[in-house]
């Protein structure tokens, strides 16, 4: 006499083979959210740039005074960062008008984290 076979459970062999599903997913998902954190840093460092470039520059449209010619650097601290701006005032072909450059650098970076320029015209 042969005894009923007991088939209510999942095999070692079937439970291993799911463990190995899962973790592989596990292991994509920790990928996908380290991707997402650099993602995240990288647009919050372009946004904060961003907003210092601009400040920038109305600053340097809306001053009484038109800005000198040449280029002045500086920095300051914005989002618990620290900031490297060079700010160039050049003249341009329309003797009343002066173009103002603005570059902002995160820290010690040797490509500008966000550029942008204004037109400035100068009143006689």
């Amino acid at each position: 006499m042969s005894r009923p076979r007991n088939d209510h459970g999942f095999s070692l062999v079937e439970a291993l083979a799911a463990l190995a599903v899962f973790a592989l997913a596990g292991v994509g998902l920790v990928h996908l959210q380290a991707q997402s954190l650099r993602t995240l840093r990288a647009v919050e460092t372009r946004a904060l740039a961003e907003i210092v470039v601009e400040n920038l520059l109305t600053g340097a449209v809306a001053a009484r005074d038109v800005p000198p010619l040449g280029v002045r650097e500086g920095a300051l601290r914005l989002g618990e960062r620290e900031w490297r701006w060079r700010v160039a005032v050049e003249a341009t072909a329309e003797p009343l008008t002066r173009v103002v450059r603005a570059d902002v650098f995160e820290g010690d970076a040797a490509a500008a984290a966000a550029s942008s320029q204004a037109f400035v015209t100068v009143t006689p």
